[in-house]
């Protein structure tokens, strides 16, 4: 079996954002946690099956470095092979990525397809259903174990509610993945560094086309809440507690 996990990069929160009218600009970008579970649970298929793994990290002209630790931490795991997917333009536009990824993936003859199920500069999560709409492949999203059995995919999906659903989907497929079936395996900084060194990383460049439609107009932080500090003992706090809810209409 053949297993593709794809690797995003996405702005690291914890540093500063410069934000201008036209463009976010972080400090630097990391590879998306959801997506790290993805290659995690493809390590874990290859574990169980002796799947060959290969990763895809996608980055665009402006953070292509910052892909490559993501990718060396897959080689240190287990990846079998590395590519560092180069898009000739930064985009926001999911249905842009999917379809290039799909043009690219096409003839790769791929039994399973796994993404993180959302970004965090893209919560609506739908990175996988269009790939695999575009591939013309089945597709499930909130997994948080993936199994194979008698050439299917069975995979758990969470429904919220501690609740669990089992399906079986034939291959290929896409699934999208909650979280890996085990938390994120540790790598050592000297084996991590080890792995950047030795892993052989086959850079493409992918053209992504454009869609019409919708249009970024301006990107602004949002106002900073105002923040009141309540001071005093007990009953003074109440009072004072009182009457700012009284205030804002609250009471």
């Amino acid at each position: 079996m053949r297993i593709c996990a794809v690797l995003r990069l996405v702005p690291d929160l914890v540093e500063e954002l410069e934000v201008e009218e036209n463009e976010v600009i972080p400090f630097r970008y990391m590879p998306n946690e959801r997506d790290e579970h993805a290659v995690e649970e493809a390590l874990i298929l290859k574990e169980k099956t002796g799947a060959e793994v290969e990763v895809l990290g996608i980055a665009d002209p402006d953070n292509e470095a910052d892909i490559d630790e993501g990718l060396g931490m897959a080689a240190a795991k287990g990846a079998d092979k590395l590519y560092k997917v180069i898009l000739d333009r930064p985009s926001y536009k999911r249905a842009e990525l999917a379809k290039a990824l799909a043009e690219f993936l096409s003839d790769k003859n791929y039994d399973l397809i796994l993404t993180g199920i959302q970004a965090i500069d893209s919560f609506a999560g739908n990175l996988g259903g269009m790939l695999a709409k575009n591939l013309g492949i089945p597709y499930i999203g909130g997994v948080v174990e993936v199994n194979i059995s008698d050439g299917e995919v069975v995979v758990k999906k969470e429904l919220g509610g501690g609740l669990l659903a089992e399906y079986r989907l034939s291959t290929p497929a896409v699934v999208s993945i909650v979280s890996a079936e085990r938390p994120l395996k540790f790598v050592p900084f000297t084996k991590l560094r080890q792995a950047m060194k030795k892993a052989e990383i086959e850079e493409v460049e992918l053209e992504l086309p454009e869609f019409e439609g919708i249009e970024v107009v301006r990107y602004e932080v949002p106002p900073e809440p105002e923040i009141t500090l309540i001071e005093g003992d007990v009953e003074e706090v109440a009072d004072k507690l009182i009457e700012a809810l009284k205030e804002i209409s609250v009471l």
